[in-house]
């Protein structure tokens, strides 16, 4: 996979990822101030959430401006789905359950699985609806590392359209990767998605590779 066509200079594309760029650079100036290790556990938890939506924007507009190209590295999983949990209890006001245990590495472009992760669970908020839940599960299995999102709503196809490019995106980025995209749902309700990611076969060298 390449990068997208970089803007041509002065169009709208350009001046709107400069703009974003400045707005961005000036998020994470704030929230990095003195004395924020003095403040409450729940407060810094808040803080880092934030400083993690303003550095993706900064990682996707570097993409989109065609400042930078996919790499594969080795991406903690469980690590990159917490932030994305995140993320989605801020926008929709969901419970999301966190299951795993310990870091789980696979080799992959951290910005596009977020991507694809954050889609996913975007997906499932909107079909449980504020005041359900989300359970999302991180595991190793035979030769592949899961995750799995398992949601209330009322199954597959009876969500409210959003881009209507979150599932394609999710498969871009998981064939990209190696993986696949697996969903189950119905005839009952609730809906089970997996993203399935191939095991890291060479013990996570810290060697990019451009994809």
């Amino acid at each position: 996979m390449t990068a997208l066509a970089k803007p041509g200079p002065g169009t709208d594309l350009e001046r709107l990822c400069h703009d974003l760029r400045q707005y961005a650079a000036a998020g994470l100036l704030a929230v990095d101030m003195p004395g924020d290790e003095c403040l409450d556990e729940a407060v810094r938890r808040r803080l880092s959430t934030i400083r993690e939506l303003f550095a993706g924007i900064q990682e996707l507009v570097a993409v989109h401006a065609g400042e930078t190209r996919a790499t594969s590295w080795p991406v903690d999983l469980a690590e990159l789905v917490d932030e994305c949990v995140r993320v989605v209890e801020l926008n929709h006001g969901v419970t999301v359950v966190l299951v795993h245990a310990e870091p789980v590495f696979v080799r992959a472009d951290a910005v596009l699985v977020r991507r694809a992760v954050g889609n996913v669970l975007d997906n499932a908020a909107r079909a449980t609806g504020a005041g359900g839940s989300v359970t999302v599960t991180v595991e190793t299995g035979d030769q592949v590392v899961c995750v799995e999102v398992v949601d209330e709503g009322l199954g597959f196809g009876h969500v409210s359209p959003g881009s209507g490019q979150g599932l394609s995106i999710v498969d871009m980025v998981l064939r990209a990767c190696r993986g696949r995209l697996e969903i189950a749902s119905g005839p009952g309700p609730g809906t089970t998605v997996r993203l399935l990611f191939p095991v890291e076969e060479d013990g996570g060298a810290d060697e990019p590779r451009v994809v």
